[in-house]
Parts: structure tokens; C-alpha cells; sequence
């Protein structure tokens, strides 16, 4: 499906169902580099399971027009004229690595408008190493394979796949090359300056889950452990076995963490 936000051209998956009246919103935020891809079988499960899903591309990203937005508060602003363009008045957020920190400053802006989070692989911090960053500029595929090989567990690299004849890097190469070249850089910039996440972090008053992956390299479990002690009655699980790229390394012990989460967050609401 397309919306123009902006005045840009906005794709995002409804995983295969189309948006009905009275049913709640659950909103899916990718990490730095990628699109709604990184979500292929959760937004097809909350779909059917009756949920209104939105899996954006952010600008320059995967499917969508436009620059890269710089700067975590400018990608939450983004993301809340996306509702606004969905007619969401309010939605659960799911967001990964970057989409965590997004989703963070969502609910610090509109704390109205999110209804709950669930955080994916991600941390109140994520400081980008400056090699990294400047590998980015210059070789955007080289930036590419180096971290998609930090990304994925030791599984993924021994082509141990939860996807039948498919490669988990392979796949991930060929994502985040669906983008604007300088979309990663933008988004590893956003990551290293954003400042907000503790104070975000520890005002939040709505459910939350914090899914961490065992053999992440990328955002390892200690920060999003100190992510989860922040947040008031915050839930917390690790995925052994997985690497960062919980999504598409794990996604049967995730969406079922995110399905008894979500039917958590709407009794609560409904309290």
C-alpha cells in the first residue's frame, strides 16, 4: 500500500489484509539500512490475527520516495504523520534496533498516541562505531556485508535457516541495497546522536516488552538490559541461538512473544 507523506510517496505492508474500522493498530519500525522486509512473518501473522498492520519503508528507504530523514526526533515526527495519513489515531509499536529508538521518541512526543511498545534487538543508546559510519559514506555494499555478518548468529552464518533454501545474509544484502545508498549513513548518524532514550525510557507508562537475542553483536543484550530496568514494569526475554536480526533469525519465538504480548497490552487498555 502507498500514502504520500510529506509529499512523498510512502510504501508499508498491511501483511495481505486490508485496514478495517474498529481494529487496533500495530505499527513495525525497521532498523538502520533496511525496510518493512525485516518483518516478512510478523506483519503477516498480526494481520491475520486481526490487527491493522503498518510496516513502513522510512524515505530512501526499500519502496519509499524521498531523502533519508537525519535525526531520531525528525524520524518520530515521520512516523506520526504516517498514522495521521492511515487514519491511526493510536497504534502498538514494534520496533527494532533503530525502530526502538524511534519509538521511544514517538512516545515521548504523542505519549497520547502509543498505546504500548515492544522493543526488538535494541537498547536506550546505540552509538555507532565512526569506522563504520565512514565505511558507510565511501562503500555503502561493503558497509552492507560487514553488518549483516555482525547482525546474524552463528546459524545464519552456517546457513541454519529458518526459511527453507534461503540465505539469512544473502537475504539482508539484498534489502538493504533496495535503498538509498546514503540511507545507512543517515540512519547510523541518527543512532549516534540521539540522547533522549533514558529520559524517554524511564517516563514511559504504557506496556512494554523489551526482546533481546543471545548472540547479538550489533546491539548486545547488556544494553537492552539496562534498557529494560529503566522502564517501569517493563518484561523482558532473550532468544537464544539468534543473532540481531531476531525478525527473520527467530520468528516463531518471536511472534509468539509478541502475540501474548499484544493481547497483554489491549487488556490493559481495556481496564
Amino acid at each position: 500500500m502507498k500514502l504520500n507523506v510529506d509529499g512523498n510517496e510512502v510504501y508499508f505492508s498491511t501483511g495481505g489484509r486490508a485496514h478495517a474500522d474498529g481494529r487496533p493498530f500495530v505499527m513495525f519500525l525497521h532498523g538502520a539500512g533496511f525496510n518493512h522486509l525485516t518483518w516478512p512473518l510478523q506483519v503477516r501473522a498480526m494481520a491475520y490475527d486481526g490487527y491493522n498492520v503498518i510496516a513502513a519503508d522510512m524515505p530512501g528507504h526499500g519502496l519509499s520516495s524521498g531523502e533519508p530523514i537525519e535525526g531520531i526526533e525528525a524520524q518520530a515526527v515521520w512516523a506520526l504523520k504516517l498514522l495521521d495519513a492511515a487514519g491511526a489515531k493510536d497504534a502498538i509499536v514494534v520496533g527494532h534496533s533503530q525502530g526502538g529508538l524511534i519509538a521511544l521518541e514517538m512516545a515521548s512526543q504523542a505519549p497520547e498516541r502509543v498505546k504500548a511498545i515492544a522493543f526488538v534487538a535494541t537498547a536506550a543508546a546505540i552509538p555507532v562505531n565512526g569506522q563504520l559510519i565512514a565505511q558507510a559514506e565511501k562503500d555503502p555494499h561493503g558497509a552492507y556485508a560487514n553488518m549483516l555478518d555482525w547482525a546474524h548468529g552463528q546459524a545464519a552464518h552456517m546457513h541454519d535457516n529458518t526459511w527453507p533454501g534461503a540465505s539469512h545474509l544473502n537475504y539482508g544484502v539484498h534489502v538493504m541495497e533496495m535503498g538509498n545508498p546514503q540511507a545507512l549513513v543517515a540512519d547510523l548518524k541518527s543512532c549516534t546522536a540521539y540522547e533522549g532514550g533514558e529520559k524517554a525510557a524511564s517516563s514511559l507508562k504504557v506496556p512494554a516488552m523489551v526482546v533481546l537475542a543471545e548472540q547479538d553483536r550489533m546491539t548486545p543484550a547488556k544494553f537492552g538490559r539496562s534498557l529494560a530496568k529503566m522502564i517501569p514494569d517493563c518484561e523482558l526475554h532473550v532468544i537464544g541461538g539468534s543473532g540481531h536480526t531476531i525478525p527473520t533469525e527467530k520468528p516463531r519465538e518471536l511472534n509468539a512473544l509478541l502475540r501474548a504480548f499484544l493481547k497483554r497490552a489491549e487488556a490493559t487498555e481495556a481496564v
